[in-house]
C-alpha cells in the first residue's frame, strides 16, 4: 500500500543495511540501538519512531534479553521523550497476554516463570504505557505470529524441526498468522493516526485465523515433508503436557517445548475489529500465500549453511 504525505520522509534504522529491501531509497542512520551514542544520532530530527527491533528467543535467557532488547528499547523510549518525539509505535506480540483474554486488544500482560523473550516484551508495554502522554503518544502493535517473506526466526521453523510435539485443538487451537506487509501496513496506519493522545494497544492479524492442524497440514504439503501430523489435543490437556515436557528435557540443547513456544501456541480466533475501526487497518495477504512464501524460502535457506544453526544451541 501507498501513503502520500508530502511533508513526510522516511529514516531507516538498521544495524545492517544490506537487510533493508532494495528498492529502498531513503535514508539510513546504520548503527546500533545498545550504543549510546548512536541514539541521539538516529533521533535527530525524527517525529515518530516505528520501534521494530526485537530479541526473538523461545529459550529461557533472561539476561540476553535484558541486555538486546529490554534495556536498550527503555533507553530508546527516554531519549525519544527528550528529543520530544511525538509519536512511538512498538512491536508487540499477542502472546504476552493469557490465552483465554488474547482477542482483547488492551488486556494486560500475563509474566510467566521461564518466559524471558514475553515477560521482557510486557516489561516495554508497561514502560511505554508509562511514558505516553499528550506530548508523545504510543501505539502499541501486538502482532500475531509473523509469516512470510524473509523469515528466518519464529514459531513455524520451530514446529517444523519438532514433528512430534503436540499441537492444540479446540477453541484455543488456533494460529493468528500475519505477513510481514500487513504488518508494515500496521505500522504505517498507526505511525499517521490522527487525534491520539496518551496509549492505545492494537491487536494486529491476518484477515483470517486458521486452525493449527490445517496450517501444518498445509506447510507438510508444500514442501513435499513425509512426516506424520503432529496429535492435536484440547488445550486443558496440551498444555499440562507441554509443562511435563519442559520439565523432561530442561538441560537439554534443544528442548522439545518452552514456556514461549507453549505460549505462543494457545491461542482464540484473533480478528482486527478494533484495529480497522480507528486506523483503517485491513489485511491484505491470506494465511496460505504467506505460508507458501515462507515455506520456500525455508527449503532454500535450510540447504544453505549458517542460517538456521542457531538451533543447535536454541537461540531462535
Amino acid at each position: 500500500m501507498q501513503f502520500e504525505h508530502k511533508d513526510l520522509q522516511i529514516v531507516a534504522a538498521t544495524r545492517n543495511p544490506k537487510h533493508l529491501p532494495a528498492e529502498y531509497q531513503g535514508e539510513v542512520r546504520a548503527g546500533d540501538l545498545r550504543d549510546q551514542a548512536y541514539l541521539d544520532r538516529v533521533l535527530a530530527g525524527v517525529d515518530i519512531i516505528c520501534h521494530a527491533a526485537g530479541w526473538t528467543n523461545y529459550a529461557h535467557d533472561d539476561a540476553a534479553s535484558r541486555k538486546n532488547y529490554l534495556e536498550p528499547t527503555i533507553d530508546l523510549i527516554n531519549r525519544a521523550k527528550e528529543w520530544r518525539v511525538s509519536r512511538f509505535v512498538n512491536l508487540s506480540n499477542i502472546a504476552v497476554v493469557n490465552h483465554h483474554q488474547r482477542h482483547v486488544d488492551d488486556a494486560i500482560g500475563q509474566p510467566r516463570r521461564g518466559c524471558a523473550m514475553f515477560n521482557n516484551i510486557i516489561a516495554v508495554e508497561t514502560y511505554l504505557k508509562s511514558q505516553a502522554s499528550s506530548h508523545m503518544s504510543a501505539i502499541n502493535l501486538r502482532t500475531g505470529i509473523y509469516c512470510g517473506q524473509g523469515v528466518n526466526t519464529g514459531l513455524l521453523p520451530l514446529l517444523l524441526q519438532r514433528p512430534t510435539l503436540p499441537l492444540i485443538s479446540g477453541k484455543y487451537g488456533y494460529l493468528p498468522i500475519v505477513d510481514g506487509r500487513d504488518i508494515g501496513q500496521a505500522f504505517a496506519r498507526a505511525a499517521l493516526l490522527p487525534d491520539v493522545q496518551g496509549y492505545l494497544s492494537l491487536n494486529i492479524t491476518g484477515p483470517e485465523t486458521p486452525q493449527q492442524k490445517t496450517v501444518i497440514q498445509f506447510l507438510h504439503k508444500k514442501m513435499q515433508h513425509n512426516h506424520s501430523m503432529p496429535i492435536t489435543l484440547p488445550a486443558v490437556i496440551t498444555i499440562p503436557v507441554h509443562k511435563l515436557l519442559q520439565l523432561v528435557s530442561y538441560k537439554r540443547l534443544k528442548p522439545m517445548t518452552t514456556c514461549a513456544i507453549t505460549a505462543s501456541l494457545a491461542n482464540p480466533i484473533i480478528d482486527n475489529t478494533k484495529a480497522r475501526q480507528l486506523s483503517g487497518y485491513q489485511p491484505q495477504i491470506s494465511w496460505q500465500a504467506s505460508v507458501e512464501d515462507f515455506a520456500a524460502e525455508f527449503v532454500r535457506n535450510t540447504n544453505e549453511a549458517g542460517l538456521f544453526v542457531e538451533e543447535k544451541e536454541f537461540i531462535i
